[in-house]
């Protein structure tokens, strides 16, 4: 290669590390609010025996988070599509994206702040309408941002690393978010609360000086679909249909575990709330550092396969929550941070690599249709996200209540049974991605999709 290509490709992957990792600023700053409510909304509202008075009655909190998600689950296909037919100087996602971080933020932090100290059915009203608020923000911006992702990344490679970075950013929010801990149970809620909202609308912004959208993927009036042309093009889309059917499973299973820690870490090892923050940086630190080896991975072998084992190692690990005891001659805190750690390292390959089947996949629909619609499908796979979410968050209070009493040394058995059930989903979902159409393959390096067998039309 001569000195001007060398420094042609050197210049090339240096704006690239710049935009990816601007790009992963927003998964920063919306992950650091997604791990508060998903890891406290719960414990807030319906603390555990001794920790407070619950703020709204028991019975109807999980119907009630079932009905938001619901509602909200069903405007983010149409969202995803009109982020896909928006015409703008700024391009298609961009306006979306910054037009929706400051509610996002407001509302975060209106979810801390209940009108009544007590159980009332205005408490619930309260976080019904705010918590479907911040859900219809959070799901305008970050439905563009995904659907921006293939834009900014053309090759297979590109992808496999922009999901790395992105990935490794949202690690790092979880472990920002690890530290609302120790804040809530020196500063309250509401102070916390406003801590964070406030440090993340600079990362929600700032990617706004870097990010440039390509116009010429603009959808021209006189070609664009109709919703339901839209729709009926998604289901012949194979490759689309299993991985939404894996990412169910996979969903399911991360809402599960998210909520239950601050559980898992109060009632099974004994430990206060503040000891949760202990919890989550060794785990994300060791997901984070395996990172680099699924990149290595995904480019020696191929993602499918580093992926499908990834989602097998998660099914073997989550049980093993049933096990943390005092016949295990190690203090509960360390048998705790062993077993989240293994989880987060076991499931680095399914927490990294979606990014970039979501792109291969919207690349196989172009095929289809002749245009870019990026925005259908992470709409949709925002509705089931929402949906599953929903029934997850509705069904975990119930399996939370087969046993909740801390006069048990080896702690109650619904927070346990997250383990096992877990695993089992995780399981479910490495059958599904075995039907993957486009496994031991990489589209990205010059075969086409009909070559590998997943053509549907």
């Amino acid at each position: 290669m001569s000195t001007a290509n060398q420094t042609f490709e050197t210049d090339r992957k240096t704006a690239s590390l710049h935009v990816d990792i601007f790009y992963s600023l927003v998964n920063l700053g919306s992950t650091m609010l997604w791990s508060i409510v998903g890891g406290w909304l719960l414990y807030f509202y319906l603390p555990p025996e001794g920790e407070g008075a619950s703020l709204v009655p028991a019975a109807l909190y999980g119907a009630t988070m079932f009905i938001v998600r619901a509602i909200n689950a069903l405007i983010a296909p149409p969202i995803g599509h009109l982020s896909d037919q928006t015409r703008s100087r700024w391009g298609r996602r961009l306006p979306f994206m910054f037009a929706s971080a400051l509610p996002m933020a407001v509302f975060f932090f209106l979810l801390w702040t209940p009108p009544l100290q007590q159980a009332s059915i205005w408490n619930l009203l309260y976080l019904a309408v705010v918590f479907l608020l911040y859900n219809v923000a959070y799901t305008l911006n970050q439905v563009p941002y995904m659907a921006l992702l293939p834009e900014l990344a053309r090759t297979d490679q590109h992808r496999v690393r922009i999901s790395a970075w992105s990935s490794g950013f949202f690690l790092l929010g979880m472990i920002v978010g690890g530290v609302a801990g120790p804040l809530i149970e020196n500063r309250g809620y509401r102070s916390t609360a406003l801590i964070y909202a406030g440090a993340v609308l600079p990362l929600l912004y700032l990617p706004f000086l870097v990010l440039r959208e390509q116009h010429n993927r603009q959808i021209q009036d006189q070609e664009r679909l109709t919703l339901r042309d839209a729709v009926e093009a998604m289901l012949r889309n194979r490759a689309f249909l299993v991985m939404t059917a894996t990412g169910v499973l996979y969903w399911s299973v991360t809402t599960f575990v998210q909520s239950a820690i601050p559980f898992i870490v109060t009632e099974i090892c004994q430990l206060t709330k503040g000891e949760t923050f202990s919890f989550y940086v060794p785990a994300i630190l060791g997901s984070l550092a395996c990172y680099p080896l699924v990149t290595w991975l995904s480019d020696r072998l191929d993602k499918s396969t580093v992926f499908s084992g990834s989602l097998l190692a998660s099914a073997i690990v989550l049980p093993g929550l049933m096990v943390i005891g005092n016949w295990i001659p190690l203090p509960l805190k360390t048998q705790g941070i062993i077993w989240i750690t293994l989880q987060s390292v076991a499931m680095a390959g399914v927490t990294m690599l979606p990014p970039a089947f979501g792109a291969e996949i919207t690349d196989y629909d172009e095929e289809l249709t002749g245009q870019r619609r990026e925005g259908a499908y992470y709409a949709t796979w925002g509705l089931l996200d929402q949906a599953i979410n929903g029934a997850a968050s509705a069904l975990l209070p119930l399996i939370l209540l087969l046993g909740r009493s801390q006069s048990d040394p080896q702690g109650p058995l619904g927070v346990r049974l997250i383990g096992p059930l877990s695993g089992v989903m995780m399981f479910a979902a490495f059958l599904t991605f075995l039907n993957y159409p486009f496994r031991h393959s990489s589209p990205g390096k010059g075969e086409t999709h009909e070559s590998l067998g997943g053509t549907n039309s």
